[in-house]
This record gives structure tokens, sequence and C-alpha cells, in this order.
């Protein structure tokens, strides 16, 4: 009888760590779930909702598209009949800045484990665009309308805790795009100053050639 008794006692210490370790398995498949279950191939994914990730590939569409418009800018202001090679320049550098930005936003949409979805990309507004004053005056237009969506987009992030989208977005792009508005601000001054025709002329050599 004694001796039953000890291995019925053994039975249900046996039983008792049997279903303790099946509660923990269970504790580890919820944190494994919060975590984001990578049985469903978003291995990086954490904490990142899904109105960022459509964000993410609506931004990517309009720095491409920016990028886009600059570069028929530049192609604009390098014509035979144009020829502000100052001009060109700048919205050719601009264009290049445009296009290294939707690259960032891809590269963190991957890094989230989101997926990058592309739209149609729409073409330039126009393809002649006047004088320096009235490209630079669209282009400030365009800038401003990068900023919005940027801050529309920084506030999504917030509103679903994302630190680490706001810091990315804060690193690279948010004081650029500023320090951006800025610029293509004093330049419009300037070029009103001047005029067209040959105050136009100095202005492409002196502030965007530097003196060259």
């Amino acid at each position: 009888m004694h001796a039953m008794m000890k291995t019925l006692t053994f039975v249900l210490f046996v039983l008792q760590c049997t279903l303790g370790a099946r509660r923990e398995d269970n504790q580890w498949l919820i944190s494994r779930e919060d975590a984001g279950d990578p049985d469903n191939q978003d291995f990086a994914r954490q904490n990142f909702h899904e109105d960022c990730e459509a964000g993410i590939n609506k931004q990517i569409n309009l720095e491409m598209f920016a990028g886009y418009t600059y570069r028929s800018m530049a192609s604009y202001f390098n014509r035979d009949d144009v020829a502000l090679k100052g001009v060109a320049d700048f919205f050719r550098h601009h264009s290049e800045e445009e296009l290294e930005h939707a690259q960032l936003l891809e590269e963190f949409q991957n890094k989230r484990g989101g997926r990058v979805v592309y739209e149609n990309l729409r073409k330039p507004e126009k393809d002649t665009w006047g004088s320096a004053l009235e490209a630079m005056q669209a282009a400030l237009t365009l800038e401003k309308n990068v900023n919005q969506r940027l801050i529309n987009l920084h506030k999504t992030a917030g509103q679903h805790n994302d630190m680490q989208m706001q810091d990315f977005l804060d690193s690279h792009f948010m004081t650029e795009q500023v320090e951006g508005i800025k610029q293509i601000a004093d330049y419009i001054t300037n070029l009103k100053r001047v005029g067209t025709g040959l105050g136009e002329y100095m202005f492409d050599q002196h502030t965007l050639s530097g003196g060259k």
C-alpha cells in the first residue's frame, strides 16, 4: 500500500510538471503572436501599422513624381534656346535628391517588414517652365506639398506609437525639407528683385553657378 501511494504521488508530480510546461508553452506562443508570427512570412514586422505602410508607399510615389518634375525642369533650362546652366544644375540636383528620398523610404519599408507597392507615376504638369522665377515658384509649391505629406505621415506614425518611424522621418526628411523650402523662397525673392533678361542671367551665373 505504501509503495502504491509513492507511485501515485510520483505520477501526480509528473502530470503537474507536464501541465505546467504546457502552460509555459502557451504563454510563449502568445508572446510570439504579439511579436509577429514568423509563420506569416513577415519576419521583420513589429509594431508597424498598415496605415504607416500605405503612407510610405504614397510618399515614395510623391518623391518620385517630384524627382521626375525636377528632371523636366533641368532639361528645359539646359535647352539651347534657354541656356541657364546654373538653374538646370540646381533642378538636376533636386531631382537626384528626391529619388534618393524615395530610395530611403523603400529601404525603410523593407526593414520594417512592409511591402513596397508602386503606383502609376504622373508625368510633370508641363514641359516648358517659362522663366527661372516661374519654375522656382512651381518648385516651391511642390516642396510645400511634399512637406505637408511628410507632416501627415509623421502624425500617422505618432497615432500608432511608431517612434522608430518618427525618428527616421526626423533624421532624414523633416529638417532638410524646411531648409529646402527656405532656399527656394530666397531665390524667388532675388529673382523678383533682378527681373528677367540680364538680371536672370546674372542670377544664374553668380548665385547658382558660383560665379563660374
